[in-house]
């Protein structure tokens, strides 16, 4: 019997090797964003939702979990509420977002989810309605990918922000409007003092991507005028 842990000083790494590199995030292009936008054969739910998170840079959990009391389609706003690792904040909405969400709520009939559950069986376990599956547009980007193997690389609904971000950034707005767009804190002093939302300065450039979004996915343009 010894008063010490035998394992102490063991790494890891010396049992499991080195941990994998971490996936780096990427940026589709406006050539992927053309084939994803008008070419995958995916629900219209799917589709929609998919465009949205283009639009507004949001995480997917804050969409498939959103619901219509947090949407203000009159007044193109979308309140996000507080959760465990983010702020509250509220999304301003281009207006083919706003349309793509008053297509969503036709879809959603009477479920008080934005993306509501495809199943039946799935809303029947939770007490009659409840949101999709966190895995449902993972799944079907997936589905795409694979079998119809398009000129587009491998990708997650996570990837459709760091697109959003860096669409942004090439179209010339301030390095500091896409880090609130995607509800992140200004980095040191800025960050502590500074608690201007830039809502305005958020819809502004949220507007100009969509415009991007809208050329790429519908007059085949590629975003170019």
């Amino acid at each position: 019997m010894i008063n010490a842990n035998p394992c102490h000083g063991i790494m890891p790494s010396a049992l499991m090797g080195e941990r994998p590199a971490r996936r780096q995030r990427l940026m589709l292009t406006r050539e992927e964003l053309q084939l994803l936008l008008l070419a995958a054969p995916m629900r219209r739910r799917n589709a929609l939702a998919i465009r949205i998170l283009l639009a507004t840079a949001v995480r997917s959990a804050e969409l498939y979990q959103a619901k219509w009391a947090d949407v203000d389609r009159d007044g193109a706003q979308w309140h996000i509420p507080k959760n465990k690792t983010d702020a509250a904040m509220d999304i301003p909405l281009a207006p083919i977002v706003v349309d793509g969400f008053k297509e969503l709520h036709t879809l959603a009939g009477t479920s008080a989810y934005v993306l509501s559950a495809h199943s039946r069986s799935r809303a029947s376990r939770h007490g009659g309605d409840t949101h999709l599956n966190k895995d449902t547009l993972r799944e079907a980007i997936a589905h795409w990918l694979r079998n119809a193997k398009p000129a587009v690389r491998g990708f997650t609904p996570h990837d459709l922000r760091s697109t959003a971000k860096s669409h942004l950034r090439a179209l010339g707005v301030p390095r500091d409007i896409p880090e609130m767009c995607l509800n992140r804190k200004l980095s040191g002093v800025e960050g502590i003092y500074d608690r201007h939302t830039y809502f305005e300065e958020r819809r502004e450039a949220l507007e100009r991507w969509a415009g991007v979004l809208g050329a790429v996915g519908t007059d085949g343009s590629n975003g170019k005028r």
